[in-house]
């Protein structure tokens, strides 16, 4: 289990997620233009380049996480539903993940106001960024992720 590797695949699909939902803002905004004036030729356009490369990359990754985890024995949901991060092998490992659990959960106590406080910001730049709520939501999962693996790391040592 290579940790890094892990997280490395779940902040790089976490932000196509992210690119995927700001391209769908666009597409919510024409569905609304559309029905505030239905005259228009098109009920909307979608960028769909990001979108498919968050279910190509996604299904590639789960693809290969299932290979990898089919031949060790375990059911369909410990497959799909558990980290490996939560995979551990003797008490060390298990330690380790607590400290990490712990300092992502605590990264939350200090991440969520600071991102609160970067949405009074939308109202300024709404015109440039109009799905800036998005990539500041997108935030607060990387902010966990990236503690639980700086954490993972420090105390791996």
């Amino acid at each position: 289990m290579n940790i890094f590797r892990q997280g490395s695949a779940i902040i790089a699909m976490l932000m196509l997620f992210g690119g995927a939902m700001s391209a769908f803002y666009y597409a919510s905004v024409d569905i609304t233009e559309y029905f505030k004036d239905p005259s228009r030729d098109y009920l909307f356009e979608v960028n769909v380049v990001p979108f498919i490369l968050f279910f190509v990359i996604g299904g590639l990754l789960t693809f290969f996480s299932y290979r990898k985890k089919k031949g060790q024995n375990k059911n369909f949901a410990k497959i799909f539903w558990l980290p490996d991060e939560f995979e551990e092998k003797d008490e060390r490992e298990q330690q380790i993940t607590a400290r990490a659990c712990r300092a992502a959960y605590i990264s939350m106590l200090y991440a969520f106001p600071i991102i609160t406080a970067l949405l009074l910001l939308y109202p300024f730049i709404s015109k440039v960024v109009p799905y800036y709520p998005i990539l500041v939501f997108t935030l607060l999962p990387l902010t966990q992720i990236m503690t639980y693996l700086i954490s993972w790391q420090k105390n791996n040592k």
